[in-house]
């Protein structure tokens, strides 16, 4: 069983902000896959089932709001029994230009509270995650406010194409594994 967690804030008021492209990125998969994301009542999240390439995978976006994103990943590694080597983790990176993509078979959390409140949560730093560049931030905006707005309009037109080349990194895990995956995807920006 594999784990595939988008990390993000739910509601309407966050759906497209920045900070939700890693729940974008869970819904461009479940969109491939024909599966839709129904709430769980284990723990806080939402879930489906599927199969990515030759993996019965889990997609999961924590409900419980980004900073406290680790209970649900644990919760969810837990009752699948999902090893952490089998978890990938997709969230936002402010330190990534737009459409950047950068895969990675382990590390800390960087200033991102969502992943440093999942390594908190599962106790190891050796999970993939693919990192999906929002920035840079504008020197005159705090970064709460850039975070949780929308992309403006010169970068929507290109978002879809960077989540679709986000899910596709998380694809290419499954098939290829993370280091040919990381020489694929690390290149270059898309967007």
């Amino acid at each position: 069983m594999k784990l595939v967690v988008g990390l993000g804030n739910p509601g309407k008021e966050y759906e497209r902000s920045r900070h939700n492209i890693g729940f974008m990125v869970v819904g461009e998969l479940a969109r491939r896959q024909g599966v839709e994301l129904k709430k769980m009542f284990w723990f806080p999240a939402r879930q489906a089932k599927c199969r990515i390439g030759k993996s019965e995978a889990r997609l999961l976006e924590p409900t419980t709001y980004m900073n406290r994103s680790g209970r649900a990943v644990w919760g969810a590694m837990k009752k699948w029994r999902v090893a952490a080597a089998d978890t990938v983790v997709v969230y936002d990176d402010v330190d990534l230009e737009f459409g950047g993509i950068r895969v990675r078979g382990k590390g800390t959390g960087g200033s991102h509270k969502g992943m440093k409140s999942v390594l908190e949560w599962v106790q190891t730093k050796a999970f993939p995650r693919v990192r999906v560049g929002i920035g840079p931030k504008p020197t005159d905006e705090d970064m709460i406010g850039f975070v949780l707005g929308d992309f403006p309009a010169e970068e929507s037109l290109g978002l879809e194409k960077v989540v679709e080349r986000a899910a596709d990194a998380v694809e290419s895990i499954f098939s290829i594994g993370t280091e040919r995956t990381m020489n694929t995807f690390n290149q270059a920006k898309t967007g």
